[in-house]
């Protein structure tokens, strides 16, 4: 009993700071944010902190892969078992713009998650552990099922390589949707303007990729 209570209260310490790092990170850079911001808006020490983080690095790489579960997830969740393979990709795509509609925030720290990481070291450990993350979400790609139905019924056509294509959708969107992130929120017109171009990409992408 006493082991599952400090177990749970462990766990729980976990979370709260993973949603008191989101939570900074989502309103300012996270260049910006230190462990004393965290653990003041989680309610922990700082002993608490390194308890489960070794550094503020393995937070934000912690965050990063929340939420890119949490897109996916999201994404994936558009799908039904009566669609079509087409109609199931077109629908996670669609929703894809309406999550980032919904949540440019987080793309834009995906954004500069990606850019940071790329130009600045950051631990061998922490690197193999995200990379390692990427491969396998990567090989359970979560457009693999809406490509491998179309192709299977027709309504997509016949890929040999269906995991490159839905790596290349990946890419495709996220550059997209990471150029509506950076938009002012006080700019409606361009933010429609955006939408109303990724919803037409979308159309053309899955045009290209229809067996009919």
């Amino acid at each position: 009993m006493t082991e599952n209570w400090h177990q749970n209260l462990r766990n729980k310490n976990r979370e709260e700071l993973i949603a008191a790092a989101k939570e900074l990170f989502m309103k300012q850079s996270f260049l910006k944010v230190n462990i004393k911001d965290v653990c003041l808006v989680a309610g922990v020490s700082r002993v608490t902190f390194y308890k489960h983080f070794q550094s503020m690095d393995e937070l934000i790489f912690e965050v990063q892969m929340e939420i890119l579960q949490s897109m996916t997830q999201f994404v994936g969740g558009a799908a039904s078992a009566e669609m079509n393979g087409k109609q199931m990709l077109t629908s996670m795509l669609e929703a894809w713009i309406d999550y980032a509609s919904q949540h440019p925030e987080y793309i834009k720290f995906i954004l500069l998650f990606d850019l940071h990481y790329e130009a600045y070291d950051s631990s061998d450990e922490l690197k193999e552990q995200y990379n390692n993350f990427v491969n396998r979400e990567k090989e359970r790609h979560f457009l693999l099922d809406a490509l491998d139905i179309g192709f299977k019924d027709g309504s997509l056509k016949s890929d040999t390589e269906p995991l490159k294509t839905a790596h290349f959708i990946f890419m495709s969107m996220m550059g997209l949707l990471q150029k509506m992130s950076l938009i002012p929120k006080n700019d409606w017109s361009s933010e429609l303007q955006d939408k109303q171009m990724a919803n037409r990409f979308v159309g053309m992408l899955v045009q290209h990729l229809s067996g009919k």
